[in-house]
């Protein structure tokens, strides 16, 4: 039997950094509500990374899966994590590059 972090790593890792690009063009896209300019709000990496992974714990409440998770053995602070975790690499990729 594999364990539950070999089986939804393949599963959560892509899906994460697509809620990370989401998350990011969200906090980009805000001051457009108050009539400021396109990314002029820069958001604390960690911020970014805590909210990556709520969003993700709410994508796997919304898509249903959250039963389907539990019963592979991976707890919902393990989800939280692999969605904090993918957003990590691409916070320092994106503080390198732009820098």
């Amino acid at each position: 039997m594999r364990p539950a972090a070999q089986v939804a790593i393949p599963v959560i890792v892509p899906r994460a950094v697509v809620v990370w690009v989401l998350v990011r063009l969200l906090v980009a896209a805000l001051p457009l509500a108050a009539g400021g300019p396109f990314g002029s709000i820069s958001p604390p990496p960690a911020g970014v990374v805590v909210l990556t992974g709520v969003v993700g714990l709410v994508d796997v409440r919304v898509r249903g899966e959250r039963i389907l998770w539990a019963n592979l053995g991976v707890a919902a602070t393990g989800l939280w994590a692999m969605y904090a975790a993918a957003a990590i690499p691409a916070e320092l990729l994106l503080a390198l590059v732009l820098r």
